[in-house]
């Protein structure tokens, strides 16, 4: 029995696992969520599919037969209990009993038979060889159903358990039948021995349907492939529906699907959401998620290798590759979801003191006390593959984001999906653009137009020192221009005696700032710019600009993508199951319920009136009931003593 408490507990806090962790997710985002250390021991513990596991498998097995062998040497015994009366009771062992008395004669077995009956118990009265009659009744004895209903239940609910679990699935892999997929993408692709037939007993499979299109065959998890599960019927998004709370979290989402029968060609037209599955052909389709379906998308790009502050338009679509040439230099664009709202809690503290926000997507995410949800907009990721296949991936926000005091546009980067993303931010001007700092960027990269830039700054100069400060501001400039602030630092290292260095760094930053100062104020006369008085939002978006100029002489790709439009086309996630074992289940819980019922509220309680030698011996025994009997004993024999009172008053 401990051993069978401690299976059941076991299995509890695996399906609270379960519950609470999303199962059957692509490795990807396990990868991401738990790193990959965690992720491959997780895997190997089969916590991303815990009802289909090996060990829980085999722990529901090993519960049905051992309670199955339980009630079929229990039961018997309990309905031969249930029926018996313990009409063989003796004397001794009725005043034996904690709760036993002694009556006077002169109570006839028919009326203490009839005063029992009335009390709710069931009587039967024995007649023996030594002339005395012994009256037994019982009352509650189907309390003993309990037991066998909760046993019986936990039988019905592992087997409903064992049905869902995808074991005859995993009986078919182990013996070659059936081989998971890990290379094929398109179900057309998968081979014989990946496809499962319309006749698979159980399955729980996803799939994600753009509008306006349809399939007819989920994905299945298996191991570390796929499978192909082909259904009765076609399904067709027509069109995919989601409202919003104030704060920008999903509130509800439905997708209106047409469902055409293979068989008869027949079709149906039907609204599914949260919580309002469709059932067709034994198999349940659940409203999962939602996703990008493949958005038609614009971005600004800027090469890296060219000074030139005006950006080439590129068009794109979500969830696609295409090639990218940058000289003779080949390289792939891989296009992931497009998500058109990104819910952050802004009450944090920005990206430049402690990381931004991972984006809140999930729609079970709640608005907390002191937290200021805000919808910060459109966002891209994608990932940029040179040829020897080396990526790295970028995550791009459309709308300038703001942070402290001015608002940046933002691109992360990363390098492997287990780190946080380093971000690049672009200051906007105060048109809210990026047009100033690109400008400002190809000013920089313009031998002419940095010397203009000192002149003007060392005009104020004294005139004894201006040429040193001129010639000591260009290579200043030179060096920013070249590589930032990395450059400059590297260049006091080497130039610079080591007792010198922090002085020399603070006096080279203040002449970089003057003459970038200067360097602004030309860009903007250059280039026709909106004029910009000398303010605190200038000087601060100056110092920005020379971070950003600095992140992007590191920037890990030749070319900045800069998401410009788009034209959002949703995919619904559909979740389809076929689960016999359900009906088993609610069966089961229906029996435990009704187990629980009989054990904790159908009390068995027994009781005897031994008639013999003139006196009458009266005992009660219950085996749960024992408080109760503290004070129903007292009260029955109080009733038959005064029955017999009232029966008898005329003899006296």
């Amino acid at each position: 029995m401990r051993f069978a408490v401690a299976l059941l507990s076991l299995l509890g806090i695996a399906s609270i696992i379960g519950t609470v962790l999303p199962q059957n997710q692509p490795q990807v985002n396990y990868l991401v969520q738990f790193g990959p250390f965690w992720s491959q021991i997780f895997n190997f513990l089969g916590i991303y599919d815990v009802y289909a596991s090996g060990w829980f498998v085999a722990i529901m097995l090993f519960l049905v037969i051992s309670t199955g062998l339980c009630l079929t040497r229990n039961v018997p015994p309990f309905l031969r209990e249930i029926r018996s009366f313990r009409e063989n009771a003796q004397e001794k062992s009725l005043a034996a009993m904690k709760h036993s008395t002694q009556l006077e004669a002169g109570l006839s077995p028919e009326v203490a038979a009839q005063y029992l009956s009335v009390q709710g118990f069931t009587t039967k009265t024995v007649s023996r060889q030594d002339g005395s009659v012994l009256l037994a009744a019982k009352k509650g004895a189907a309390g003993k159903w309990g037991y066998i209903f909760a046993h019986a239940a936990l039988i019905v609910i592992c087997t409903g358990g064992l049905i869902d679990s995808n074991l005859l699935l995993k009986i078919g892999m182990l013996t070659g039948r059936i081989v998971p997929d890990n290379e094929a993408v398109f179900a057309k692709d998968f081979k014989p021995e990946s496809v499962m037939g319309r006749s698979n007993l159980s399955f729980r499979g996803n799939v994600n349907i753009s509008e306006g299109q349809s399939a007819d065959v989920v994905f299945l998890n298996a191991d570390n492939g796929m499978l192909v599960q082909d259904l009765p019927f076609e399904v067709k998004l027509k069109k995919f529906h989601i409202d919003f709370y104030d704060t920008g979290m999903p509130k509800d989402f439905a997708s209106d699907l047409e469902i055409t029968d293979k068989a008869d060609g027949s079709k149906i037209e039907q609204t599914i959401r949260v919580n309002h599955p469709l059932t067709l052909h034994g198999i349940t389709i659940y409203q999962a998620s939602f996703a990008d379906g493949g958005s038609d998308l614009n971005f600004k790009a800027w090469n890296l290798n060219d000074p030139k502050r005006q950006p080439l338009k590129l068009k794109a679509t979500s969830m696609r590759d295409f090639p990218l040439d940058i000289g003779d230099t080949k390289y792939k664009l891989e296009f992931d979801q497009f998500t058109a709202m990104n819910v952050e809690d802004m009450s944090m503290p920005s990206e430049k003191s402690g990381g931004i926000q991972s984006a809140v997507n999930d729609v079970r995410s709640v608005v907390q006390e002191n937290k200021r949800f805000t919808n910060i907009g459109p966002s891209i990721v994608y990932r940029l593959r040179d040829a020897a296949g080396q990526a790295v991936e970028y995550k791009n926000y459309m709308l300038p984001i703001k942070q402290d005091e001015d608002y940046f546009y933002l691109t992360g980067t990363r390098t492997a999906l287990d780190q946080p993303y380093r971000w690049l931010r672009i200051p906007t001007d105060k048109d809210g653009k990026a047009d100033t700092f690109m400008a400002l960027r190809e000013f920089l990269k313009n031998d002419t137009l940095r010397r203009r830039a000192v002149a003007d700054s060392a005009a104020a100069a004294p005139q004894e020192i201006r040429s040193q400060f001129v010639q000591a501001a260009e290579n200043t400039l030179a060096i920013f221009a070249k590589g930032g602030y990395l450059a400059l630092d590297e260049f006091v290292r080497q130039n610079i005696p080591q007792q010198e260095q922090e002085k020399m760094q603070g006096y080279f930053y203040q002449m970089l700032f003057g003459v970038m100062n200067a360097a602004l104020e030309q860009t903007i006369r250059e280039y026709a710019l909106p004029q910009w008085p000398q303010s605190e939002q200038r000087n601060r978006f100056l110092l920005h600009s020379m971070d950003a100029y600095t992140g992007l002489t590191e920037y890990p790709a030749p070319v900045l993508l800069q998401l410009d439009g788009y034209t959002e086309v949703r995919s619904s996630g559909l979740q389809m199951t076929r689960s016999p074992g359900a009906a088993l289940v609610y069966f089961g819980s229906f029996l435990l319920v009704l187990g629980i019922f009989f054990m904790f509220y159908i009390r068995e309680k027994r009781a005897w009136l031994l008639f013999s030698d003139g006196h009458i011996r009266f005992a009660m025994a219950s085996a749960r009931s024992e408080r109760d009997l503290k004070k129903e004993f007292p009260q029955h024999t109080l009733h038959l003593q005064q029955l017999l009172k009232d029966l008898n008053h005329d003899r006296k």
